[in-house]
């Protein structure tokens, strides 16, 4: 191939990626007045009107930059008009980093609403995670979009309270299929995702982050090495192929997450048979959840092949194991490759879209075992609230819509960064045809300078920026606040 094809070959592939983008995800820095179109991160202008920019000096990622932070009296601030897939499951995930923005060193604690259906609480701690010595708190949240866009809305109890920030909103949009055993009204609250045989965290295209289990926090372990290929097309949730690659011996996954207890869980296993194996070897086990048997009937992964294992509704406490247990008839150890849990969270009526609030963590009102009455009523008060909260937004929302209908529509800005990408990115196609046409008539010498300055990752890189790259992903990997011991 001749340098002029392969730059021509570079820049199809880089518009490629941006169609991409634009169709599955969405990345907006909070706080941000421009956008950083070659890493996919948008501005925030056009999806909020309140709050108030800020910029963390020294910090030199973008994304991480910028933060917006909402100091009025108003106890909810919502960002609207976020495109997404109408009736397909989306993940959103949202940062907090602090950076002690406000010279305060305090971080605030406060509540993330996402499409006024299901909340998460932002609530730092002494353990939770740090970056560049500063709190950062990630959130995330699967669930089913009733319209084409979406909302991420702020909340404070009282005016008295700190005031909330954020740093990053990001939505990926998942394929027909994925978790398909969650209701339309339903969502997963993210609580631990784990390629349990990988040395370091892998992300796949619909914004999963899959962590390594740590051996020395595990017990002792084996790591086994699968075919070079492996066949995924017969799993719904879609665990990308290299977190079924490795797969660990193992027979006892300590979950240590205190956030669990008396929530609804929706766990997913994954299993592929890292070994060819012969009619005199067989590899079955059950799994239990402590003392209960999951599913009907025994694992028996198979060669080159993912197996998906899905069970919900179960209950779990911050000491609960699973346990893998072979069946008499196994001559080897059970195995797993890849792991999810989450909490389930239902919408219930009085919110956006048909939609009421669920609160997650330990906000949820439905939640049992994790205090007393008076905690109870503390959470009843404080869902009255959001409830509350969330009407009002509905209403602000419908004032809206009726002034839009007596005069000039605002569009949001995000199809018009992506109409100015698809114009550039056009621009920059045709420049490359014709430098490679002038080229050819004057027989001139390829020059470095005519490759494309946007640059094309992987698959599992797009929409990626060097901030997810360098520290969010490695943050995220670890699974931000939950971590299993």
């Amino acid at each position: 191939m001749g340098s002029d094809q392969a730059v021509l070959l570079l820049t199809l592939l880089s518009l490629s990626t941006i169609l991409s983008l634009a169709e599955n995800i969405i990345n907006i820095d909070c706080g941000a007045s421009e956008s950083d179109l070659r890493s996919s991160w948008v501005g925030d202008e056009g999806f909020i009107t309140t709050g108030k920019p800020f910029t963390i000096p020294g910090q030199k990622y973008n994304p991480l930059r910028s933060l917006r932070s909402f100091p009025s009296d108003q106890l909810i601030n919502c960002y609207r008009n976020i495109p997404a897939t109408r009736r397909r499951k989306t993940l959103v995930r949202t940062a907090f980093y602090y950076g002690n923005y406000d010279g305060k060193s305090s971080p605030p604690s406060f509540t993330v609403i996402y499409d006024l259906k299901h909340t998460d609480n932002i609530t730092y701690t002494d353990s939770s995670r740090s970056y560049e010595d500063q709190p950062l708190f990630i959130s995330e949240v699967i669930f089913t979009p009733a319209e084409k866009s979406i909302s991420v809305c702020l909340f404070r109890n009282s005016t008295s309270q700190p005031v909330p920030f954020i740093s990053t909103i990001q939505v990926y949009g998942m394929d027909v299929g994925m978790y398909d055993d969650i209701g339309p009204k339903e969502g997963l609250l993210f609580r631990q995702r784990f390629a349990c045989g990988a040395e370091a965290a892998i992300r796949d295209p619909y914004g999963r982050v899959w962590s390594p289990i740590k051996p020395k926090n595990q017990g002792s372990s084996e790591l086994t090495t699968s075919p070079s290929s492996i066949d995924t097309t017969g799993v719904p949730n879609k665990p990308p192929a290299t977190v079924m690659s490795e797969a660990l011996l193992k027979d006892v996954i300590r979950l240590s997450d205190k956030t669990l207890a008396g929530s609804p869980l929706y766990l997913a296993l994954y299993f592929s048979e890292p070994q060819s194996l012969d009619r005199t070897k067989k590899r079955s086990f059950n799994v239990f959840l402590d003392t209960k048997q999951l599913g009907s009937g025994p694992i028996v992964p198979v060669f080159g092949k993912a197996t998906q294992f899905v069970i919900r509704d179960i209950v779990a406490t911050s000491k609960s194991k699973l346990i893998f247990r072979s069946t008499s008839d196994s001559a080897l150890p059970p195995i797993v490759n890849a792991m999810e849990l989450y909490s389930i969270l239902e919408a219930h009526d009085g919110g956006n879209n048909g939609g009421g609030l669920s609160s997650g963590g330990n906000g949820g009102e439905e939640q049992s075992g994790g205090g007393d009455s008076d905690d109870r009523e503390d959470r009843r008060k404080k869902k009255a609230k959001l409830d509350k909260a969330a009407k009002a937004a509905q209403v602000a929302d419908a004032a809206k819509a009726a002034n839009a209908a007596n005069g000039p529509t605002r569009k949001p800005k995000l199809p018009l960064i992506l109409g100015v990408t698809f114009g550039s990115a056009f621009a920059a196609l045709s420049s490359v045809i014709a430098a490679i046409s002038c080229k050819k008539s004057q027989n001139a010498k390829p020059q470095s300078d005519t490759e494309p300055a946007m640059s094309t990752g992987s698959g599992e890189e797009a929409g990626v920026a060097p901030l997810v790259g360098q520290q969010l992903a490695s943050d995220v990997s670890d699974h931000h606040r939950h971590g299993a011991a």
